[in-house]
């Protein structure tokens, strides 16, 4: 039988320091993400962290990572004011988005959902950082090819048969996520458990 191999999440819970760009989300679709959350655990043979309501989140780009040893305050003032500027003539006049979560991914270390943004926004945010802010010391550029929004992560490894993870990802979804403001955000508890809106930059 094949079997899809998990990695347990061994930084759920800790302390971090990470610098992100996030879009703002809804009360009404952190419930809607609640609910394709308890059919998840209904479904899933192991133990899951489920991301609670208020620590979903979904990363345009981490302008800071969670994982890394270089002096990530230094960098993040030297980003800071730059990082800034860009958001503000991104998003200035642009009217508000629309992500639409449509499916389900397991990969190895996450149950996630994915989106699309059809207005290309968060493409060009993505595409203005790379081209735009100096990297973190020792880091390549991250080019994104997913939007999506962590569900659930792994509490221990295991091997899950590939028939869980298609019961997993034929899941209907259909949540649409109104977007009023871009924002920079500090992480200070993995993953997003505790963090402090730095910055926010309105749309529509």
């Amino acid at each position: 039988m094949a079997m899809l191999q998990t990695i347990a999440d061994d930084i759920w819970g800790l302390p971090c320091l990470a610098y992100h760009v996030q879009p703002s989300l809804e009360p009404e679709t952190r419930e809607a993400f609640e609910e394709v959350q308890r059919a998840i655990a209904e479904r899933w043979p192991e133990p899951l962290h489920l991301v609670p309501r208020d620590g979903l989140h979904v990363t345009i780009y981490p302008l800071v990572p969670v994982k890394g040893s270089f002096d990530k305050d230094a960098y993040w003032q030297s980003i800071a004011e730059l990082s800034r500027n860009l958001l503000e003539d991104l998003c200035s006049g642009h009217g508000a988005l629309e992500l639409r979560f449509s499916r389900l991914k397991v990969t190895d270390t996450a149950i996630i959902a994915t989106a699309t943004d059809e207005t290309g926004l968060i493409a060009a945010i993505r595409d203005r950082i790379v081209r735009d802010l100096p990297l973190p010391p020792g880091r390549e550029p991250l080019h994104y090819d997913l939007i999506h929004t962590t569900l659930a992560r792994y509490r221990t490894a295991a091997s899950v048969p590939r028939s869980v993870v298609e019961s997993i990802e034929a899941i209907p979804v259909a949540v649409l996520a109104p977007v009023a403001r871009i924002k920079l955000i500090r992480e200070t508890l993995f993953p997003c458990l505790v963090r402090d809106k730095l910055a926010s930059f309105p749309l529509g």
